[in-house]
């Protein structure tokens, strides 16, 4: 684990009692969010008139006030805040700078709480004083973030442990901001009446409060430590479960480096395209293969170790995908690379897309816009990233497709996928990845299909008998 830091000296450096009242929740947030967009809207009404030199380098500074204010209110008002930020601040692919450089410390440097109350909640959650537990507790926390903090500790029987506590109230807060959420999806809805934005909030619905359930994250860990049980280049913790439950989660520690610290991983010899290869692999067989991934794969929830081998963890948020829906989105990435529009049309209405007109030709817009240029864009020069003018382009597209021919079906498994597609993709940039995703995915489904036709198990046929393998080598 990362040693703990302090965050950004922005005006808020001790965690505090958030609010737990909702409408004092909701004015905090939306005067901020409110600020922020008059401020660019400003500029923009204001650059018609002085031209581009007079509004650069004043949207640059309001990028970074911007980026402030929202560390700021996420750390006052934690809860979802901070997950929104934290997700932010991976995506150098998508936002300028000065967002990434400001909300990269939410990632692992959240005010940590007090270490009484921490000891409280072990305490009353395990049923015994804490020196009973624990040979050694280290008081200061390795890392802090959304919803809980990590302390590494020593068990009586020798074994160095991470022991993931719960904040007190947090359940509270993440219901007050699920509730003011769907408030504000209900009010994006009157006024943006391109698409459907409900899902957004039925899926966090069901998700993140399984990540306050410590059990459930325990078993997801174990369930991607299996899938990967044969490969040398993944690394999962071991859970302690003696020492576990709903709001304590105790694990096996692992002390590495974080996947952005470029400078880290060559002290320990590692090569940052090498984990990159590594990274889209292993997200392609729990995609593909094995239907089942890690849904939150920021930069504080990767590790990396000498070899190198790439260290998962924090598994809250995980995501099951039918047989049906994984089927369909490899269709979709051959499509995309075999550059066949119509089929691509196809495959994005059978992902669960709907359209007002239903048409093929919508769809193959659509999906042509959504995705598709820059995947294609990619694939053409052989990046390993798209690049945030790519996205631009693409926002700027679907926005008047869909001004025209309205989405009135999203498919619920978007959110975690696409979420975690741009996760990769802006990891893929930060460690200068020579990895291609699409091709990534679409190698991997070619080998399970020809070991299918086979009659033969992939892993099985690739590993002998007590062997391993790497996706280095994939």
């Amino acid at each position: 684990m990362n040693s703990v830091q302090q965050p950004p000296a922005y005006g808020v450096r001790r965690r505090g009692a958030a609010p737990h009242n909702r409408v004092l929740r909701f004015i905090h947030v939306g005067q901020m969010l409110a600020r922020v967009f008059i401020g660019y809207k400003l500029i923009s009404l204001r650059e018609k008139r002085r031209g581009k030199a007079w509004a650069a380098p004043r949207r640059e500074q309001h990028h970074r006030w911007s980026a402030r204010k929202f560390y700021e209110a996420a750390v006052r008002n934690q809860g979802l805040l901070i997950k929104t930020g934290q997700f932010l601040g991976t995506r150098p692919d998508v936002l300028p700078d000065a967002y990434v450089e400001v909300l990269s410390g939410l990632q692992d440097e959240v005010p940590p709480e007090s270490f009484d109350n921490i000891r409280r909640v072990i305490e009353r959650e395990l049923g015994s004083p804490l020196d009973e537990i624990f040979a050694e507790f280290d008081e200061q926390p390795v890392a802090s973030a959304s919803l809980a903090q990590v302390h590494r500790a020593v068990l009586k029987d020798g074994r160095v442990a991470a022991v993931k506590v719960q904040y007190p109230g947090i359940d509270r807060i993440v219901d007050i901001d699920l509730a003011n959420m769907s408030f504000f999806i209900g009010v994006l809805n009157k006024l943006d009446r391109s698409m459907d934005y409900r899902f957004v909030a039925e899926e966090m619905r069901r998700h993140i409060p399984l990540e306050l359930d410590f059990i459930n994250e325990g078993h997801n860990a174990e369930r991607i430590a299996a899938d990967f049980a044969d490969v040398e280049d993944i690394v999962v913790p071991k859970i302690y479960w003696e020492h576990s439950s709903r709001r304590v989660l105790t694990m096996e520690y692992i002390d590495g480096v974080k996947i952005t610290d470029r400078e880290g991983m060559r002290r320990i010899g590692v090569d940052t395209a090498d984990v990159a290869k590594i990274l889209v692999f292993a997200f392609a067989e729990m995609i593909v293969k094995f239907g089942f991934f890690h849904a939150d794969p920021h930069p504080g929830n990767l590790m990396v170790l000498p070899g190198p081998r790439l260290v998962l963890i924090d598994f809250g948020q995980a995501k099951e995908l039918g047989p049906a829906f994984q089927e369909v989105l490899v269709r979709f990435t051959r499509t995309i690379l075999a550059d066949d529009n119509a089929s691509m049309g196809v495959a994005f209405r059978d992902l669960g897309f709907r359209t007002k007109k239903d048409d093929a030709e919508g769809y193959e817009q659509l999906g042509d816009a959504y995705v598709g240029r820059v995947a294609k864009q990619m694939h053409r020069t052989g990046a390993g990233w798209a690049e945030g003018e790519d996205f631009e382009q693409s926002y700027e597209d679907v926005t008047k497709i869909l001004r025209k021919n309205r989405l009135t079906a999203v498919p619920s498994e978007l959110l975690l996928v696409g979420r975690v597609f741009g996760l990769l993709n802006g990891l893929s940039k930060t460690l200068r990845a020579k990895t291609n995703m699409l091709v990534a995915f679409a190698q991997l489904a070619d080998e399970l299909e020809a070991a299918k036709r086979g009659g033969t198990d992939l892993a099985a046929d690739a590993v002998p008998p007590g062997g391993t393998r790497r996706l280095l080598e994939a």
